[in-house]
């Protein structure tokens, strides 16, 4: 089992196996405000992103273990780049203000 993965707002984390599979979910109220479909996606994203978390550390502790590079990789776990572009789909966009901050003045 994995550590849970918080998203960037706080407003959700989840609890997943190496795979992704959701074991736990926790949603404030402020993330039930979103569209449906859009927190269909940062659910998946933060599930994508536990289950790579998890597998890069898979594969760095069997590499350290003397496991052969053929053998990780007929695991088929998520290398380096798949967990960067997770943390990236995760993260959203860094770029977009707070809903607070888009009020008129």
């Amino acid at each position: 089992m994995t550590q849970p993965v918080r998203s960037h707002t706080g407003t959700m984390s989840v609890l997943t196996t190496e795979r992704g599979l959701p074991v736990a979910l926790r949603l404030d109220p402020a993330g039930l405000k979103k569209p449906p479909e859009q927190l269909a996606r940062d659910i998946m994203a933060l599930c994508r992103l536990s289950a790579a978390r998890a597998q890069v550390a898979r594969r760095r502790d069997l590499a350290e273990k003397g496991f052969s590079a053929a053998v990780i990789r007929g695991l088929q776990l998520a290398s380096e780049e798949d967990l960067a572009r997770a943390e990236e789909e995760a993260s959203g966009d860094d770029d977009e203000l707070p809903p607070s901050w888009k009020r008129p003045v």
